[in-house]
């Protein structure tokens, strides 16, 4: 197996107290108020699409186009990179008006049966939530709903904002609405990050479920797994919790049907992680596992993924030992 870890460290708290990115939430979240409250659902995907090119998106930026494996899932050009980040844009929306009133979307969660066994088990699970549109709000309804206790690991800069005003003053909107239905927040302290991770273990012993959204924001150990003929940088943090946990790692997608307007949160049988695998193995093993399963929705609902702007040309695969980056024990 070829396999691409590295080791980073991370500044231990957020360093601009304002960005332009905040005055431009808070110009946008009037509107967001107003759509949430006034126009009917169907028709935010097209006020959203409009709002993105109202932002005039720089000509000068990367166009995904570049990319042959992103033409081949139909995402390349300006016109498609707009209808992701319309995507964004309604998910905020939805978190504005669960905010205000409520929100209350039409959901159906498949493979709660995976949940059930790993809740018998007295194991709890690791969930790996792909990074789509949708996940963040609509996969805690569904969990809340059928009943299962899923805690979610959260970086600090977790909402719309990583300024310190914006943590202060605009993540709460969206971080308190998401905590009416997750069990709780464990937020990862940078200055003591194995604090975050042994409150995560230690609900897992006690049955819980821990849910992490896939990406490359937290994590000591970042590693490369194809997608196509690209590769994408994940967090290997959640195959490591859950061998340390002696949990399963349940992949969970999210996705819309733009037809009906009916969100989908499937979650899909345990990931190998066989405690007698080597650590590097196991961790490159469990994401191109995971990255293998994005496949399918990716085909299906490609404008609603959020990191088609991150993957990288798939290179020669070899492993970074610097800094003793997997000489560490479970």
């Amino acid at each position: 197996m070829q396999i691409n870890i590295r080791k980073r460290k991370r500044a231990s708290r957020s360093g601009k107290v304002f960005v332009l990115e905040d005055l431009g939430f808070l110009l946008r979240l009037p509107v967001f108020v107003l759509v949430s409250l006034l126009v009917p659902e169907k028709r935010w995907r097209n006020i959203c699409l409009w709002l993105e090119r109202l932002k005039r998106v720089s000509e000068a930026r990367r166009d995904v186009g570049e990319q042959p494996d992103l033409a081949a899932f139909g995402v390349a050009g300006r016109e498609n990179r707009l209808r992701v980040g319309a995507m964004r844009s309604e998910h905020n929306i939805q978190i504005v008006r669960e905010w205000l009133v409520g929100w209350r979307p039409e959901i159906e969660l498949r493979g709660a049966e995976h949940l059930e066994a790993a809740s018998n088990e007295g194991h709890g699970a690791v969930l790996w939530i792909a990074h789509f549109s949708f996940n963040a709000l609509a996969a805690k309804m569904a969990f809340a709903k059928a009943g299962f206790d899923v805690f979610h690991v959260s970086r600090p800069e977790h909402g719309f904002s990583k300024s310190r005003f914006g943590i202060r003053f605009l993540n709460p909107i969206r971080t308190n609405v998401e905590l009416r239905y997750a069990a709780g927040r464990i937020v990862i302290d940078r200055a003591n990050p194995a604090a975050s991770m042994n409150e995560a273990r230690r609900l897992l012993r006690q049955g819980k479920f821990v849910s992490i959204t896939a990406g490359a924001w937290e994590g000591e150990l970042l590693v490369r797994a194809r997608i196509g003929q690209s590769a994408i940088e994940l967090a290997g943090g959640a195959p490591r919790l859950a061998r340390i946990a002696g949990a399963p790692v349940l992949p969970v997608f999210v996705v819309r049907d733009d037809s009906t307007g009916k969100i989908r949160v499937t979650v899909e049988k345990p990931i190998d992680v066989d405690r007698g695998r080597d650590k590097a193995e196991l961790i490159q093993g469990a994401a191109q596992d995971f990255a293998d399963r994005h496949l399918a929705y990716l085909k299906a609902c490609p404008h609603q993924w959020r990191d088609w702007e991150k993957l990288k040309a798939h290179e020669g695969i070899s492993i970074e030992t610097e800094a003793g980056c997997l000489s560490s024990a479970f």
